[in-house]
């Protein structure tokens, strides 16, 4: 302070500027500085979230970057997590392991950030941290991987045999009755207040006419009502639960999610209806008193599934819907 007093003490407004920092210095002191940290951080982290939408995440980092030795755990939580995005998508994964870890130390019960510093591990070439990590996930109960699996290299990741053996590890049995046209509890027909119930549903929409549940942005069930909020119908995206859940589609004690469109024949008997499906694929329907069952098979995405046969369709759906029709009238379509 004794420098710029200096410089300015043989000019005509020394004393002006004596006056204008005292006055600045007193307002500083008597400003409420923590309430200003917190909206500069407010401020920052909505305009580094913005700047992540755009991929700009040079600018993610610079924005958040002051805020690293933030007084409140929370902001620095939320501070390295956000870097660490911008880092991972930029390719730089040892600054986004750091941060990770870092995000990972101040909150290590939040999936997400322990997901995250599983990819960056595999990706630095630390399989086993990262295989250690997925069995922490999956075993805190974790039903979303979508982010566990989705990684810089998925096809490498997803053909691993250790992670297809912890997923195996810990995969949960999704039943399906098809002769009750029943799953997860919720049966065609039933209401929709029962559907959410049963299904514990938080849905933003309660005018929307299904009832869904996504890994990361892939669909992997919808629960459809018609006019009256009547369970319609049920769609199960067989090959997004596969290989984004520990869910496994269960039929019955010897028949699962990886059936061939053969042994579903040999299974349930010769078919109502069979028809070409989107991509060269097949679906094939069978009847029921009030609904009708539908597989759809297909050629499966890269890297084939472990434990499908070389060279089968692999089940991409399964359809439940409520027929009103007699089963025989629809044998001739």
């Amino acid at each position: 302070m004794s420098l710029v007093m200096d410089a300015v003490e043989d000019s005509g407004y020394g004393s002006l500027v004596k006056i204008l920092i005292g006055l600045l210095t007193l307002l500083l002191a008597i400003l409420p500085s923590g309430r200003l940290a917190a909206d500069d951080f407010a401020a920052a982290l909505e305009r580094a979230r913005e700047a992540g939408i755009d991929h700009r995440y040079d600018e993610v980092i610079e924005l958040l970057t002051p805020f690293n030795a933030d007084d409140d755990p929370e902001n620095r939580y939320i501070t390295a997590a956000e870097i660490g995005r911008a880092y991972f998508h930029l390719g730089r994964y040892g600054e986004a392991h750091r941060a990770f870890r870092e995000a990972v130390r101040l909150h290590p019960e939040r999936a997400e950030t322990a997901i995250y510093l599983e990819a960056t591990s595999y990706l630095m070439g630390d399989s086993e941290q990262a295989y250690a990590i997925l069995r922490e996930i999956l075993k805190s109960g974790a039903r979303d991987l979508y982010l566990a699996v989705t990684l810089p290299g998925e096809r490498r990741f997803l053909a691993d045999p250790e992670v297809h053996q912890i997923i195996e590890e810990f995969s949960v049995d999704l039943a399906i009755d098809v002769e009750g046209a029943r799953v997860l509890g919720v049966s065609l027909g039933d209401s929709r207040r029962n559907a959410i119930d049963m299904l514990d549903a938080r849905s933003s929409d309660p005018e929307a006419p299904a009832l869904t549940a996504s890994a990361g942005p892939a669909l992997i069930w919808a629960f459809v009502f018609d006019a009256e909020q009547q369970l319609d119908e049920i769609l199960l995206q067989a090959e997004n639960l596969y290989r984004y859940t520990p869910y496994r589609l269960r039929f019955d004690d010897n028949t699962y999610w990886n059936l061939t469109p053969a042994a579903a024949i040999a299974f349930w008997g010769p078919p109502s209806h069979t028809a070409a499906s989107q991509e060269d694929g097949i679906a094939i329907s069978w009847d029921y008193a009030g609904h009708r069952l539908t597989l759809d098979f297909g050629r499966p995405r890269p890297p084939r599934p472990l434990g499908l046969p070389e060279g089968a369709a692999m089940l991409r759906t399964v359809q439940l819907t409520k027929q009103t029709s007699d089963p025989a009238d629809r044998m001739t379509e």
